[in-house]
């Protein structure tokens, strides 16, 4: 074990991480450089250029748009002050360096998750949700296209347990709230200016934090105004150099619910993520959960709560037009690995390790199976 900061020592866990991370992103790059740009993809970089040819267009995600312009804006500066020599490399950059942005997002809500779920459920825990998500078909896909859900998954995220760690920090000194006030108020600023909608999962943070601060809701009501002003001049910001603010507010609420939207609440269940070991994973889960009563704690709730919470509420919105189902999957993986760990604790630990790497195994095989036949379809 070595040191790298203060407060962060590199060991055995850290390293298997680190292996599982980057095996996750050699997925991702493999898949993000087989597939050809998407017209939508285009889109997303075009609309990035407020003073484009593309200006006007309207775009639902105007943080995705300026993310997407992010290696095009790079090539363009190395064309400028590089070697003449760069100029023909760089000409047609190749796909999985214009997808880099979402594959870096996608690596980082791997590592965020792993950060969480180890926090709350040790290494176990950590363990099992890192590696339902560097194993899915589904987060590979969001990881390596151009598009808003890798980035309003990972935003979701932060903001959801950034809310939580600032409740239980609201019992320390004032001095130690500034660092998680200005995470929690980026995690909002960058939601909110890659889905309006995304407000709805804003108030259920909210909601958390208010739950998990009984005797201190005035100190948490400063924190809630203190990061929701800082994620407005995120937002603000993130408009003006666009240039849009996204979908219209009436836009979203012109929507009607349908039945569609119970239905989607089932996405673990599904085939929608191409994730069979998935399924039986989370009915287990979710049995143990419903029979056990020591299972039933904070720590296991929150991320179900929050994973029908967010496909509910965006399923309310089709306009929005992203792939609901995707930002429920990191609190399920999180789900996942608290029973896991809660039943690798009991005398059927045996058993359950059985379950899991058999279960692993096979769906490590039907996740590159499923990555193949999509990159072949799209090529």
């Amino acid at each position: 074990m070595f040191q790298l900061l203060k407060e962060f020592t590199v060991g055995r866990p850290q390293i298997f991480a680190g292996l599982m991370l980057l095996a996750f992103l050699a997925q991702c790059l493999w898949t993000a450089e087989s597939r050809k740009i998407s017209p939508l993809e285009y889109q997303y970089m075009l609309t990035g250029f407020s003073n484009s040819a593309g200006a006007g267009v309207e775009t639902a995600s105007p943080f995705t748009s300026l993310v997407a312009t992010v290696p095009l804006r790079v090539i363009r500066l190395l064309r400028q002050f590089g070697p003449q020599s760069w100029n023909a490399a760089l000409a047609l950059p190749r796909p999985w360096v214009l997808r880099l942005p979402f594959v870096i997002f996608g690596v980082w809500l791997a590592g965020a998750l792993w950060w969480v779920a180890r926090r709350l459920f040790d290494d176990e825990g950590g363990y099992v949700a890192l590696a339902l998500y560097c194993s899915s078909p589904a987060m590979i896909k969001i990881s390596s296209n151009i598009g808003p859900e890798i980035i309003l998954a990972w935003s979701i995220l932060g903001l959801t347990y950034t809310a939580i760690g600032v409740a239980h920090t609201l019992y320390a000194p004032p001095r130690k709230w500034a660092p998680r006030i200005v995470i929690l108020g980026l995690s909002i600023g960058f939601a909110l200016a890659t889905a309006w909608w995304s407000f709805t999962l804003i108030l259920l943070a909210f909601a958390y934090m208010l739950y998990l601060s009984p005797g201190r809701r005035r100190e948490a009501f400063v924190v809630v105004m203190s990061a929701s002003a800082l994620g407005c001049i995120v937002l603000a910001v993130i408009t003006w150099i666009t240039g849009t603010t996204g979908l219209s507010i009436h836009t979203m609420l012109a929507q009607k619910p349908t039945l569609e939207v119970l239905r989607n609440l089932a996405f673990p269940l599904s085939a929608q993520t191409e994730d069979y070991v998935l399924v039986f994973l989370f009915i287990v889960a979710l049995t143990a959960y419903g029979s056990w009563p020591r299972a039933r704690y904070f720590g296991n709730t929150a991320p179900l709560v929050s994973a029908l919470a967010c496909v509910l509420l965006f399923s309310l919105v089709p306009a929005i037009h992203i792939w609901n189902a995707t930002l429920g999957l990191t609190f399920v993986f999180i789900f996942i690995g608290g029973l896991a760990a809660d039943l690798l604790e009991t005398r059927y630990r045996s058993y359950a390790l059985v379950i899991l790497i058999a279960g692993f195994a096979v769906r490590i095989v039907l996740t590159l199976l499923a990555l193949r036949g999509w990159v072949q379809n799209l090529m």
